[in-house]
């Protein structure tokens, strides 16, 4: 292959090389980035681009590279410039955890090494000495994280991205927690026996107990996106001061302890977040920390689920989609639904979501409406996941009564569809897994290197 290094690539771009490797360093030194492409050039594509502190986590969700060079060469004339590559590393693994790094610098200068080792990018490559460690290094990552996610079988977030507003998507969300909710508690608790009234286990506890026993990893996050603001909120009987705005707000106090104490939840363990009811407070809430958040949150549950039903940004719908293990379009057979799924796989396409991403779930499917589900996902080339039947009625008389139809009909049609889909993500398995992290496959090697210095 011959060497290639595309600046300021666009998505077009990246289209036609999909089986290549893409790999982006993050610098406007052009010298540097020659002698990268060239190192590179065997195993993939080298996208150089200048990018800062406010930007480089959205950019790097759009490129989705399979490693990320970051550029830790002493510059006089920069005086500011290691702090800064340290900033972006930092900001990759607090928003993308999974994605490789990697330091370019001189071994004549270790003040490079020593800043990215503090910045925790354990990785570090010369280019100038040994071109062929740079591409052996970065052939390691990329292996070792495409085999860490290939160890993930289970789905651990999925966004629900209604075509529009009304087709029921808030419906499908709040049902879809609570019976993956109860799959991740029964199997907690079968690997807990100890553990008192616990879907089943021994003993006696009161339902506020039970939750409070369960960790975030056997817990349902439901991120509340949809519009109206709260509909999930609402359908579970829950209220909450703690919203969006607030979380990003607390990016950095986020763990296991805030998460459990400040989020709503119910007697089951589902934890709810949703957007504030005042939306102005969302304005100085910029993609790349909602995006940031979103990824602190998959960590941390066994199903991170999403909401997005009438989301009315675009931009962070798409962030959303690229974020998580699966997207399903949620439909309905009327024209305006169809007409607004098509301009919804626009905005998709052009915000650079992998169609190989999308799925696509028809809800209050009956045949006698119009177009069949097999039609629909052929006119728009999705793969069709589940159909969901029309019932409206019962659904909504569960609703006025303040339950859901799970509770009251295990046997409903609606609710053995939605069975199916909780199946299908296959968590049960997995509870109480941790999430490999790329973190646990680096090796030492820049540690080897400074000690032999």
């Amino acid at each position: 292959m011959v060497a290639s290094i595309v600046m300021k690539t666009h998505a077009r771009e990246w289209t036609a090389l999909d089986k290549t490797g893409r790999f982006l360093f993050c610098s406007a030194d052009n010298g540097i980035a020659l002698q990268l492409g060239a190192a590179l050039s065997e195993i993939g594509l080298l996208t150089q681009e200048a990018l800062g502190a406010d930007t480089v986590a959205v950019r790097v969700a759009q490129l989705n590279p399979q490693a990320v060079l970051l550029d830790f060469t002493p510059d006089p004339a920069e005086p500011g410039k290691l702090l800064r590559a340290a900033e972006l590393a930092r900001i990759l693994a607090k928003a993308m955890p999974h994605l490789p790094r990697v330091a370019v610098g001189s071994l004549a200068h270790p003040e490079g090494a020593v800043a990215a080792l503090r910045a925790g990018v354990s990785d570090f490559v010369d280019p100038v000495v040994d071109p062929g460690e740079v591409r052996d290094v970065i052939a390691r990552l990329v292996r070792q994280s495409g085999t860490a996610r290939g160890q993930e079988t289970a789905c651990r977030s999925v966004v629900l991205l209604g075509a529009r507003p009304g087709v029921g998507t808030s419906t499908l969300a709040v049902h879809l927690a609570g019976l993956v909710q109860a799959r991740l508690m029964q199997a907690w608790a079968q690997g807990n026996p100890e553990t008192p009234n616990v879907a089943g286990a021994p003993g006696v506890a009161k339902p506020g107990d039970r939750v409070s026993m369960l960790p975030l990893s056997s817990r349902v996050g439901l991120l509340d996106f949809g519009w109206p603001v709260g509909d999930c909120l609402l359908y579970l009987n829950l209220k909450s001061d703690f919203d969006f705005s607030e979380a990003v707000r607390n990016l950095r106090r986020l763990d296991t302890t805030l998460l459990s104490s400040a989020l709503a939840h119910t007697d089951g363990g589902i934890n709810v977040l949703a957007l504030p009811h005042d939306m102005n407070q969302m304005r100085n809430v910029s993609h790349a920390d909602s995006l940031t958040l979103y990824e602190q949150l998959r960590r941390h549950f066994g199903l991170l689920l999403s909401d997005a039903g009438g989301l009315s940004d675009p931009e962070f719908a798409a962030g959303l989609a690229r974020a998580a293990d699966e997207t399903w379009l949620v439909t309905d057979q009327s024209v305006g639904s169809l007409v607004s799924l098509a301009d919804l796989l626009q905005q998709m396409e052009q915000r650079h979501v992998a169609r190989e991403s999308l799925r696509l779930v028809v809800n209050r499917y009956d045949e006698r409406y119009g177009m069949t589900a097999g039609q629909i996902a052929q006119r728009f080339s999705l793969p069709l996941i589940k159909t969901l039947p029309d019932r409206a009625l019962p659904l909504m008389q569960c609703t006025s009564q303040g339950r859901l139809l799970y509770e009251q009909s295990e046997r409903d049609p609606y609710v053995k569809a939605v069975d199916q889909l909780a199946d299908r993500l296959g968590l049960s398995h997995a509870v109480g897994a941790a999430r490999a992290g790329w973190l646990a496959t680096w090796l030492p090697g820049v540690h080897k290197r400074m000690r032999n210095d």
